[in-house]
């Protein structure tokens, strides 16, 4: 039996919304829960599932068309399955206080997906931004055809603007999850790492309530400045602290090194060191100098296996780019002044006995970290609370993020 599927309420006062894209073609069956268009209102752009099985025969609105709620968009073939088309989404419209679609950011995925798709899903294809994006674009002169979306499917979001617009003025690359009224925190990563690294940790910290945001230090990611030293990375950092407007730092690795020197100046609520450096002598030299090289994407594969086991799971074409951004020889002279003759060359262990008399501080340990000893936090003021994870790596937001996200949320309410 064929059906005619038509446009959905996506909010309580939604009255049309745009088509954005079909994400499956005419001919192709899909199954319950697979997503079949996206579309864009004045809000949000989520994504429409099925709610059952069929067969897309005919699609009747195209990417760009606004339409009307309860319009016709598609013809569907049910190919004997129950008629969950019109008994949910019935022609003369949503009936009033139905909702087929329950929540439109969990039932519809509104969610930062994968940072490597372009927005631009083929070449002269339409970009695919939500609305806010748009707008944001157009009153910061941004071309919007030239940005990288991180959004689902490569769809470029208000984060990723504003990202943009702190790449042309000199300051850090960004990304946001959360209510922009929230609680903020700023994530601060690690040698060779950028802020995407921070991804899992940032969503669960936004869908907690918090206002997160991760940032790319300089000589990494898409931030444009470089960096020569430690201090340099300080520096940037001290730039996005406001002590009137304290934030919740969150550093990782040597980015956790930086949130605690850059927290001595002020503007930090509280501070959370996940596997942080700065804390003694001891660290995989190799490691280091051969991501600072990069010489080939199998020495990138093998280093980036010490971080975490996770890391065995990407992709050939994941490893290859992450060796061509390495590659560039951004990190050579950092390395050398971070880790001169194998060693550390940054203690922070002062820094921290002044800052635990001052705001809280805890700390996150992984027992099988490869890169640095995790027992050197065994050392610090007993006013910090160390928390251990035995099953974890130098990632321990990678290896055991439940427990990360737990003891990061209760401790900022907390705090």
């Amino acid at each position: 039996m064929t059906v005619t599927l038509t446009m959905p309420r996506l909010g309580e006062t939604m009255e049309e919304g745009t088509v954005a894209s079909w994400l499956i073609e005419p001919g192709q069956r899909f199954k319950r829960g697979d997503a079949l268009v996206e579309f864009e209102t004045d809000k949000t752009a989520v994504e429409y599932p099925a709610l059952g099985p069929g067969l897309l025969v005919e699609v009747l609105a195209q990417p760009g068309d606004v339409v009307q709620l309860g319009a016709p968009i598609a013809r569907i073939d049910l190919e004997g399955a129950d008629d969950w088309v019109t008994e949910t989404v019935p022609e003369e419209g949503v009936a009033d206080g139905e909702t087929p679609v329950a929540d439109a950011e969990n039932d519809l995925a509104v969610s930062v997906g994968n940072s490597d798709v372009v927005a631009k899903e083929a070449e002269g294809g339409p970009v695919r931004a939500t609305p806010l994006a748009r707008r944001a674009a157009r009153r910061a002169g941004l071309d919007i055809t030239r940005l990288r979306g991180t959004g689902r499917r490569g769809r470029i979001e208000l984060s990723d603007i504003q990202a943009a617009e702190g790449r042309t003025s000199g300051g850090l690359a960004s990304s946001y999850w959360g209510p922009e009224g929230g609680t903020p925190v700023l994530l601060v990563h690690g040698f060779a790492g950028d802020r995407i690294t921070f991804e899992q940790l940032g969503k669960g910290l936004g869908r907690a309530g918090l206002r997160a945001r991760a940032v790319d230090l300089p000589g990494h990611g898409e931030t444009v400045d470089e960096a020569a030293g430690f201090d340099d990375l300080v520096a940037a950092l001290l730039a996005e602290l406001t002590p009137a407007r304290p934030v919740h730092l969150i550093g990782h690795s040597l980015g956790a090194a930086v949130a605690v020197r850059a927290a001595r100046q002020g503007g930090a609520a509280s501070l959370t060191l996940i596997a942080p450096a700065g804390l003694g002598l001891g660290i995989d030299h190799e490691f280091i100098t051969g991501m600072a090289e990069a010489a080939s994407p199998g020495t990138v594969s093998h280093l980036l296996r010490r971080l975490s086991n996770r890391a065995a799971g990407f992709s050939e074409d994941m490893i290859s780019r992450i060796h061509v951004d390495l590659s560039r020889g951004r990190l050579r002279e950092l390395a050398a002044n971070i880790a001169p003759e194998g060693r550390q060359g940054v203690d922070v262990v002062p820094d921290l006995a002044a800052l635990a008399a001052e705001l809280p501080v805890r700390i996150i340990i992984g027992h099988r970290d490869a890169i640095l000893d995790w027992r050197d936090a065994v050392q610090v003021s007993p006013r910090i609370a160390v928390h251990h994870l035995p099953a974890a790596g130098h990632m321990p937001h990678w290896d055991s993020p439940a427990e990360v996200l737990d003891i990061i949320v209760k401790g900022v309410r907390d705090g």
